[in-house]
Order: structure tokens, then sequence, then C-alpha cells
């Protein structure tokens, strides 16, 4: 892909996820999940944070995800909300990121051993880049 389009690309994503957020912001419920056919980016991994919104988000510092956006804290609908319950900050998941339009979700949810390390700035919440492999 030539480079010009692949920019107009990452802008377009970037802007929906931008526009997601803002819609988490205010109330997820409102918000319906992406379509099966979304756009999922499998397996990544980042320090679960916190739920949000009474179990609907989760706040997690996820890992760069290739040639899409940085590693940055963000505020995620889940799939199933009870799936948070059991987690602490910190913790290191893994999870399917669905995107289609202005909706995005977290889907299969997994705890990852304490032993993995992550690639997240050092400065990141609850960081967990320092453990050893």
């Amino acid at each position: 892909m030539p480079l010009p389009i692949r920019s107009l690309y990452t802008a377009l994503f970037m802007g929906c996820i931008a526009l997601a957020l803002h819609g988490c912001s205010s109330s997820t419920s409102d918000t319906p999940p992406p379509p099966d056919n979304a756009t999922v980016y499998e397996d990544v991994r980042g320090a679960f944070q916190s739920p949000a919104t009474g179990g609907r988000d989760m706040i997690v510092h996820h890992e760069p995800i290739p040639d899409v956006m940085d590693a940055m804290l963000m505020t995620i609908p889940v799939d199933r909300p009870g799936s948070l319950d059991t987690l602490n900050t910190g913790t290191p998941i893994t999870f399917d990121l669905h995107v289609a339009d202005a909706a995005i979700q977290a889907r299969n949810i997994r705890v990852l051993p304490d032993t993995v390390t992550l690639n997240l700035p050092p400065d990141a919440p609850a960081d967990t880049s320092t453990q050893q492999p």
C-alpha cells in the first residue's frame, strides 16, 4: 500500500477510536458492539487497570498495535461485563480488539502468566514491563 493511503487509513482508524472513546465517556450501553465482520486485532497484550461503567468497559494500558497505534491507556468496552470481576490492577492480559466504524470492543480476554514481559513505556500505570520472562 502506498504511504499516503496507509497514512489516510491510520488517520481514519484513529478518528474512529477517538469517536468511540468519546462515546465511552458518556454511556457505552447505547453503543452497539462491532459487527462480526469487524477488523480484528488478535492477541493485543496489556496491563489491566480497572473496570469502568459498571464493568461494561475496562481500562487497560496496551502494547503497541503494529501499523495501527502506539501503546496507550484506553477505555474499551468488553463483550462480557462479568469477565473483569477476577482481574486485579496490573494483571497482564491479552484480548482480541474488534473495530468497525465508531465501535470497538474487547473480546476473548485472557490472563497471561505473571512472568510475561509487556512492551509498555517505563512510566506506564501499574507497570509490568520490568517483570522477567
